[in-house]
């Protein structure tokens, strides 16, 4: 997968891609990343990709063009390497553009993310993630994206809160979604029964975890843990993993 992230600080992403997993799938060439920033795309000395916002209101405004010639760059540049392998024939250009690309506007939404989507994001080829700053964009970013890439744009919150930025909410979807692609967590079967199943519709919390010693400040490892009978503690397991009411 390759993930394209637009940002006006693109440097906050540094440790983060350079740490832990996802350093390691990069190496492996699992993952990829690249970044772009929209002030490339603001005319002027100063780049201002910022401004007042008409009617009034706190605040300044992320300006809709650079942000929309930052997408456009990149998915000029995601379509000719398509182009590319059309005219050698490869079986990938077979694929719906929904899962060559996709487009994650993070802003407050009516939708939330969630592991279902994880799991549809995580087939995808390229992910583009658009991070505003300030007060957010100007709506005719959205506006242009939702006529020109209506399968592909999404507008994604990842709770009902409000953050200084995109660039955390788009860090918490990255490893969301990279965990679910082959080869990035060794241990596939950790991906097999854990919280959010999409098989249990999402309504589902894994049961209660232990490691060593047994005893910690009085508290003890269940006893069925330590018996060795295996369908016993299967269903211990089942009986302790916890249904969402929703």
């Amino acid at each position: 997968m390759h993930i394209h992230i637009i940002s006006i600080f693109p440097e906050i992403f540094d440790n983060f891609i350079n740490t832990s997993l996802i350093k390691k799938a990069k190496e492996k060439k699992i993952l990829s990343f690249d970044f772009v920033n929209p002030r490339t795309f603001c005319p002027g000395k100063h780049q201002q990709v910022d401004d007042t916002i008409y009617g009034g209101g706190a605040g300044l405004l992320m300006k809709a063009q650079p942000a929309i010639e930052a997408v456009e760059s990149v998915i000029k540049s995601i379509m000719s390497k398509v182009k590319s392998q059309k005219s050698k024939k490869t079986s990938k250009i077979l694929h719906l553009p929904s899962s060559i690309f996709n487009i994650i506007l993070l802003s407050p939404s009516k939708d939330f993310f969630t592991q279902k989507q994880a799991h549809a994001l995580s087939n995808s080829e390229h992910v583009i993630f658009v991070c505003t700053r300030y007060e957010g964009i100007d709506y005719r970013f959205e506006q242009y994206m939702k006529k020109k890439y209506k399968k592909q744009f999404h507008k994604v919150s990842i709770g009902q809160y409000i953050s200084l930025g995109g660039e955390i909410p788009a860090m918490v979807m990255i490893e969301a979604i990279t965990r679910l692609i082959p080869g990035v967590i060794k241990e596939e079967a950790s991906r097999q029964e854990e919280s959010y199943s999409v098989k249990d519709d999402m309504k589902n919390l894994e049961y209660p975890q232990y490691t060593h010693p047994d005893n910690v400040l009085g508290m003890k490892v269940p006893k069925i843990l330590l018996s060795g009978h295996h369908a016993n503690i299967e269903k211990w397991k089942k009986e302790k993993t916890k249904k969402i009411k929703k």
